[in-house]
């Protein structure tokens, strides 16, 4: 009868835990991060309309120059998309860091088709990365995006070179 008890109590744990497993509660910043995504990756720029402020400030490395405006966001997407068609941001982690940022880990991928460059022209490349995206009530009001250019372009066949030393300390 005890082995019973304690397995009834068990099972009643075991069910309580199953049932409070986090679920994805659909927010306003969630709803915009996947049209968000769904932008870059392929969807509509006009999509960004509704889920962008007008004032949207883009940053990218190696720079971080920012690239402000809602028009330019649209610009330099399809720009990106332009030259990798199948531009691809799969997204593996969201961290809420406030209600005003957070950040979004993901590997992005493409094949380049910049029809002015044949010599890699057709390669694939990818590389790890992450962003952080500021949002006020549900509007994406920015983002820092970082990621390995040196990968991204390895990938496509570049190479980096030291630069030879010039004058006295020539080797």
């Amino acid at each position: 009868m005890k082995k019973i008890i304690v397995f009834i109590v068990f099972l009643i744990i075991l069910l309580f835990l199953v049932s409070c497993q986090q679920r994805k509660t659909e927010t306003p910043i969630n709803a915009a991060l996947v049209k968000y995504l769904y932008v870059w990756n392929g969807g509509s720029l006009d999509s960004l309309d509704t889920i962008t402020s007008e004032n949207f400030q883009l940053r990218i490395n190696p720079t971080f120059e920012p690239i402000t405006g809602r028009d330019k966001l649209k610009e330099s997407i399809s720009r990106t998309r332009y030259v990798f068609p199948d531009f691809n941001v799969k997204e593996n982690e969201i961290i809420i860091l406030s209600d005003t940022a957070l950040v979004l880990s993901w590997v992005i991928s493409g094949t380049y088709q910049n029809p002015q460059d044949s010599t890699n022209y057709g390669k694939k490349t990818e590389s790890p990365g992450f962003s952080v995206i500021f949002f006020n009530e549900g509007i994406l009001t920015g983002e820092w995006i970082g990621y390995s250019d040196l990968t991204w372009y390895k990938n496509l066949g570049y190479e980096l070179i030291i630069p030879e030393k010039k004058g006295k300390n020539k080797k």
